[in-house]
């Protein structure tokens, strides 16, 4: 039979199989590896109960392709290219499937491997890890208990322990992501990044992007505000910054006290797709016109962005618009 695999409309333009006008190209390969979950987060398109198209993960379209040529394609990616990444979706034979892919791109390719799954065994993360994967990612996604239970459902203090556990047993090989705009706090999101940058976990950030057909097609995005002062703090925590954040009696937060706080501030990376090495997302959680959550590059007005959530910025301080 044939086999075949979803693959990112971006990652097709890249590689040729689509003719695509690509404004911000992928410089990761993205590949989708099963599709109707067999859990049922609120937010996501590929959820056992969401009613949108399969052909969708986040605002991204992920159309099968016959694998064959795909792998073809692959031993001869163009240069832009400096990662694949498996996008896996928890349906019949996921683990199975996703090691026989990784494979098959090893067989042909140099490019480093990553892997995005739900899981909570440390045994298949080796497993996956043996078959050549150099990153694993193990989504968080919502950053507290009670929005956890009521928008991804599970146990939320098993899954942070396991991901910060992954973290210690593959230093440095661990990722996961968490969605900004699920009904948590600033604070809350600085203790839980913090803790998983502690443990050698790198966190991705995104902003809650509705998708119709999914429970919370109808819930609004993060302000760019409120996102722009998360992604200061997460890169923050990122580069190993010592900080101290400040926070309102609502858990807003409102400021950041570091040394050259102002230099800190104005460094492009900020801004940029979180995660692994070279994952830049194009338009993941964003339109081509905007806003902007995460730039697939650096973005060259970075004074611009600073102006529109920044009240002021000296040496030591920097104080956030509200």
């Amino acid at each position: 039979m044939k086999k075949e695999i979803r693959v990112s409309i971006g990652s097709l333009g890249v590689l040729g199989l689509k003719d695509i006008k690509l404004p911000a190209p992928p410089t990761t390969l993205y590949f989708m590896v099963g599709e109707k979950c067999a859990f049922n987060c609120a937010y996501c398109p590929q959820s056992r109960s969401s009613h949108g198209s399969t052909e969708y993960l986040s605002r991204v379209i992920w159309p099968k392709t016959d694998w064959e040529t795909v792998k073809k394609a692959v031993s001869s990616a163009p240069e832009i290219v400096k990662r694949i990444c498996f996008q896996v979706v928890n349906s019949p034979n996921f683990l199975e499937d996703t090691l026989f892919f990784i494979k098959e791109v090893k067989s042909v390719s140099s490019l480093p491997v990553s892997v995005s799954v739900r899981l909570s065994d440390i045994d298949d993360l080796r497993l996956l890890f043996d078959a050549g994967a150099s990153k694993i990612g193990v989504a968080l996604d919502v950053a507290t208990e009670k929005t956890y239970a009521v928008f991804r459902g599970g146990d939320f203090a098993k899954a942070v322990n396991f991901i910060t556990n992954a973290g210690k047993t593959f230093p440095g090989k661990i990722t996961t992501h968490i969605i900004v705009g699920m009904g948590e706090t600033d604070k809350e999101l600085y203790e839980i990044m913090k803790k998983f940058f502690d443990n050698t976990v790198t966190v991705g950030l995104f902003a809650f992007t509705p998708i119709k057909g999914t429970r919370l097609e109808n819930r609004k995005p993060p302000s760019l505000k409120r996102y722009r002062r998360i992604q200061v703090m997460r890169n923050l925590l990122a580069e190993r910054k010592v900080f101290q954040p400040i926070f309102d009696k609502k858990e807003n937060l409102t400021g950041l006290k570091a040394e050259n706080a102002a230099g800190l501030l104005k460094n492009p990376f900020n801004f940029v797709t979180s995660g692994c090495p070279h994952c830049n997302r194009p338009y993941y959680n964003e339109t081509p016109t905007g806003p902007m959550f995460n730039y697939p590059f650096p973005p060259e007005e970075v004074n611009s962005v600073i102006n529109k959530f920044v009240e002021y910025a000296s040496e030591n301080e920097i104080r956030f618009k509200i």
